[in-house]
């Protein structure tokens, strides 16, 4: 008897096929799907350090200054010194950033109604909450 599909693939193949349609969907505001995530999570903090950035996305300081690096050099991210620790720095939405970023919320806005258009209201609310659930047990068990 063949064994059911591990959960680790099921849930691999639904982060595949996000991060592809997120790819073709800020493909004309040329950004990748890192770069809007990343964004993203600029946008509402008044500042926020690249260390940071880097652990809340899971990769290395090095690759995240790199990421920042361009996202500055085409004035969508700032940074600036932390005035409490000169080694730190921090990173801020520009205005054009804000911009670029109103865009592209409104187009993955669309892309999410679609891509969950099987759920009803109640599932893809009980699906939200079983992925919170993971992410605050992965934040609670720290990094590999």
């Amino acid at each position: 008897m063949a064994r059911a599909p591990r959960s680790f693939y099921l849930l691999n193949q639904v982060s595949s096929a996000v991060r592809l349609r997120l790819e073709r969907s800020l493909r004309e505001f040329e950004l990748t799907a890192t770069q809007y995530t990343v964004m993203s999570r600029v946008k509402g903090r008044e500042v926020l350090s690249s260390a940071r950035l880097a652990r809340a996305h899971h990769v290395s300081p090095q690759t995240m200054n790199e990421l920042i690096a361009n996202l500055v050099a085409r004035g969508l991210l700032q940074r600036k010194e932390d005035p409490d620790n000169r080694r730190v720095l921090l990173v801020s939405l520009t205005d054009k950033g804000r911009e670029l970023l109103e865009g592209c919320d409104r187009k993955v806005d669309v892309l999410e109604t679609e891509f969950f258009s099987s759920f009803n209201t109640a599932d893809h609310g009980m699906f939200r909450k079983l992925l919170e659930i993971l992410i605050d047990d992965i934040k609670r068990s720290g990094p590999d």
